[in-house]
Parts: C-alpha cells; sequence; structure tokens
C-alpha cells in the first residue's frame, strides 16, 4: 500500500472553514431529527441491527461471552432495566452494553465498513438498545440515535484513511467508544454543550490494540463491549454536566492526532457532506464467521469451487492475490498458527484457512470456525497447499474495495481462477432480505428458540412502529 493512495481514492469536496470540529460534530447530532435521516439510511439501520441480534444471540454459547456474563453478574443492581440477550436475567445499561457488545464481536459475523475498517454495529447498537430501553423510547427514537453513532463512527474511521490498524489499533475500539457516546448521548436529549463533553470524554476512553493476534486471544472482542460500555457512562456523565474538553478531535493532542499512522488523516471524512451523504448505507453485512479481510478469499474460492465442481483431491495448489495490508499484517503472521490453527481466532485470521475450509466444505460459517472445525485434518491438509501474492490492483484499491482473486491449480494441470472485486455482503453485492433472514433464524433459533427467533425477526423488522422496545426485548430474551 502506498502512502499517498487511499487519500488520493477517498478525497471528498472541500472542507467548509470551522472553528471547532467536536463542537460541529455535537451541534449536527443535537439538532439533527428523524425526518432529517434518509429513507435508505433507515432502511440500512434497520438491518443492520436485525442482523445484530442474530450475531449477539449465537455469540451467547462462546467461553468468553459467558466469563463477561458472570463477571457482570455480581455489579448489578438489584433493580435492573435492560436486557442481556439470549437470558431472563437483565443488568444495568453500561453493562447490558458490555455484555451484549462483546458477545456480539465474538463470532467475527457482525457487520462492517471498508473504509472505516470498524465493525460499527456492536459498539453502537448495545450503547443505544440499553439506553433506550431504560428510558422507554420509541423504535423511531432508537434508530434515530443508532443512525447518528453508526455516522460518526464510521466518518472517524474514515478520516484516518484506513491505515490506523498500521499503529497497531483496532477502529472498533477506537471509534466506537465516540459512536456510542454519540448514540446514547442522543437518546439521553444531550444538548450541544453536553454531547460536546461526551464525544470529548469518549475520545479519551477510546482504547484497542491488535495484540490478539498474538496468541489467539479475546481482548478484539471486549473492544466493542468496552467502546459501547464506555459510550454510555461518557453520556451519562455528561449529562450531569461532567466536564469534557472543549475540542477533543481536532487539536494538536486530539483523538484524530493520537490515532493516525504518520500522522496522516482528513478531516474532510468527518464532514464532509455530514447529513447531505450517509456513509453508513455503504456498511456491509457478513456471511462468512471469519475476519472480513478474509472474507473476499472464501468468496473468490467458492466461486470457483462451484463453477468448475472443483474437488479438495484434484487441488495441488491454491494462491491468493490481494492488496498487502489484509495479506501481510493480519492473515499470513505468525505464518505456522495460520497454517495449523491453535485457535478459532488465529482460524478466524488465517488466508490459509479461509481457502483451504472453502474447498473442502464449501462453506465458512460457524460450525467451520469452531474449536471442532479449526482442527479437521483434510481443512489444514489443504491449508499446507495455499500460497499467497500482492495483487497491485487492489493494492491501489485498498481500503475503498477488497479485491481478491484466488488461482486453483489442479492435478490435471489445469489452472481455474475466479476474482471478486465486491465480497458478498457489500452493498454492491447485497445480503438479499430471505438471505439475512436466513442467516438470523441460524443463528437465534438455538438459543431463542424456534418461535421467539421469528417473531423477534419480524419485530425488529418492524422497529420503526414501536412505541417503545420493551416487546422486542422481552423476545430477546427469550420469553
Amino acid at each position: 500500500m502506498t502512502a499517498s493512495a487511499p487519500a488520493q481514492q477517498l478525497k471528498r469536496e472541500p472542507l467548509k472553514q470551522f472553528d471547532n470540529l467536536s463542537q460541529f460534530v455535537a451541534n449536527w447530532v443535537v439538532k439533527t431529527r428523524f425526518n432529517d435521516v434518509s429513507p435508505e439510511a433507515i432502511a440500512a439501520v434497520t438491518t443492520f441491527v436485525v442482523d445484530h441480534f442474530g450475531v449477539v444471540a449465537a455469540g451467547t454459547v462462546k467461553d468468553s461471552s459467558r466469563i463477561i456474563r458472570e463477571t457482570c453478574a455480581a455489579w448489578a443492581p438489584a433493580q435492573s432495566d435492560c436486557t442481556i440477550v439470549g437470558f431472563k436475567d437483565r443488568t444495568s445499561a453500561p453493562l447490558a452494553a458490555l455484555i451484549n457488545g462483546t458477545t456480539g464481536h465474538a463470532l467475527e459475523l457482525d457487520d462492517d465498513h471498508r473504509e472505516g475498517t470498524q465493525h460499527p454495529g456492536v459498539a453502537v447498537i448495545p450503547a443505544a438498545f440499553a439506553v433506550a430501553e431504560q428510558l422507554g423510547k420509541s423504535g423511531e427514537e432508537f434508530l434515530l440515535a443508532t443512525a447518528l453513532g453508526y455516522e460518526i463512527m464510521i466518518r472517524l474511521g474514515e478520516a484516518h484513511l484506513g491505515k490506523s490498524y498500521l499503529r497497531g489499533f483496532h477502529p472498533t475500539g477506537t471509534c466506537g467508544t465516540i459512536g456510542a457516546a454519540v448514540a446514547a448521548g442522543k437518546l439521553m436529549g444531550l444538548n450541544e454543550e453536553q454531547m460536546r463533553s461526551a464525544i470529548g470524554l469518549a475520545a479519551s476512553q477510546s482504547a484497542g490494540l491488535l495484540t490478539f493476534r498474538s496468541n489467539g486471544a479475546w481482548n478484539k472482542r471486549l473492544h466493542a463491549g468496552q467502546a459501547a460500555m464506555s459510550g454510555v457512562i461518557c453520556a451519562e456523565l455528561a449529562s450531569r454536566d461532567y466536564r469534557g474538553p472543549s475540542e477533543s478531535l481536532l487539536s494538536p493532542e486530539g483523538w484524530l492526532q493520537a490515532f493516525a499512522y504518520n500522522d496522516e488523516f482528513d478531516v474532510n471524512f468527518v464532514v464532509g457532506r455530514l447529513g447531505e451523504k450517509w456513509d453508513l448505507i455503504e456498511n456491509s453485512i457478513k456471511v462468512h464467521a471469519c475476519c472480513r479481510f478474509a472474507g473476499p478469499i472464501v468468496d473468490a474460492t467458492l466461486e470457483t469451487v462451484f463453477r468448475e465442481d472443483v474437488r479438495p483431491e484434484q487441488v495441488e495448489q491454491v494462491t491468493v492475490a490481494m492488496a498487502s495490508y489484509p495479506l501481510t499484517r493480519s492473515l499470513i503472521e505468525p505464518l505456522e498458527r495460520k497454517l495449523n490453527p491453535t485457535s478459532v481466532v488465529d482460524a478466524q485470521f488465517s488466508a490459509p484457512f479461509a481457502a483451504a475450509v472453502a474447498i473442502v466444505k464449501r462453506r465458512a460459517f460457524v460450525e467451520e470456525y469452531s474449536e471442532t472445525g479449526i482442527r479437521d485434518p483434510e481443512v489444514l491438509a489443504m491449508a499446507r497447499k495455499v500460497r499467497w501474492e500482492i495483487d497491485p490492483e487492489a493494492e491501489r484499491r485498498w481500503p475503498t474495495r477488497y479485491p481478491c482473486q484466488i488461482t486453483i491449480k489442479l492435478t490435471d494441470g489445469r489452472s481455474v481462477t475466479s476474482r471478486v472485486e465486491w465480497p458478498k455482503g457489500d452493498p454492491e453485492n447485497a445480503v438479499t432480505e430471505p438471505e439475512l433472514r436466513a442467516k438470523f433464524h441460524t443463528l437465534a433459533a438455538p438459543v431463542l428458540g424456534e418461535a421467539a427467533a421469528k417473531r423477534s425477526y419480524e419485530q425488529i423488522s418492524a422497529l420503526r412502529g414501536a412505541a417503545n422496545l420493551s416487546d422486542i426485548a422481552r423476545t430477546l430474551r427469550g420469553q
């Protein structure tokens, strides 16, 4: 990846002059009303909320989710208002945000944004849902707050030009705290000064290191829940006039500078056409239970496998070609653990495993990325046949696109190839409503039960007309 490529590709219209970025954002959030949000953005957010709760329900079975619930159980107040998805017990708003956010990121199936290089749903939705449930807010109020949280979180990620990862930061955690605070603060009715404080306090709470790669750790999952919880806390503090910094985003020691790679960021992504163009519409729904960077590998491999009816015994070698960052910084190092994963996280972030599982199993969902699935000897043997190279065209397009080309050399001497420009789930290759419904039901039914899963899908899809979230929350608890 060249230093200039992302900035050239992602350039926006010239920025209007302003004195204070934090105040600019706070003013926009406070003044924006439901009817100011485009119908397309509201429809997209509704889809993201549906998808989110199916993923959270399925994530409840993971040990990382169980430990978070057990840890928080002793902290919950005697009278608690907020839902823990999949359980009858309830807890406080910050702890519900922590639990549901962490749980939602456990399977690597939650939504994501290409240019923002982040997972907005698991940070924003748990915070907004907990506060909306606690305050008795309507479906419209919840959707508005969620849309605003998504938009600010995504734009902050875009401002770092896809490079924050190069400094070792996980944008879901670093951007998510601010997005969650915006959503929670909107529901709490913060005024402009309070919203600016909430944003400033949240900016100081931003965190998220990529150190999970060292041993398949669970801290990446915690980034989402911590961001959601911190957003709720910062908004609550601001509502009581706890003072935040007057400028937290653009000052020399501010948020944008702190998380920028080589001091490169572009404020135009935060404020350019804010309220006119909704970047959240470009968010993606995931269909494979692995890192989004590995998703295009699965897509391109499956396209080849099904088109040519490739069988594992026919494969001599597989070559993955894509941009340098997802390969060299996420999907092939440390190599031995990518070839022979010692944990689910290792497999989720492995290019060889992604190609191999697509060839052998012809899918890459929860079962394939389970503790049993990642040790399948046929898949591991296939992973040893995978090679990789940098694709110059993909390099030029990163991070506006995640292209991938797969070439499979067969034992009869033929080579078969597929190239994916838009991975499945991207807006340009969108998940259909039947596919979304199927994903939700597959994930939620084993936890909530068949009837509750069907009912919750319909309830969430009709969120806009809900007077409050109590019926939806009850169904999500399996009641």
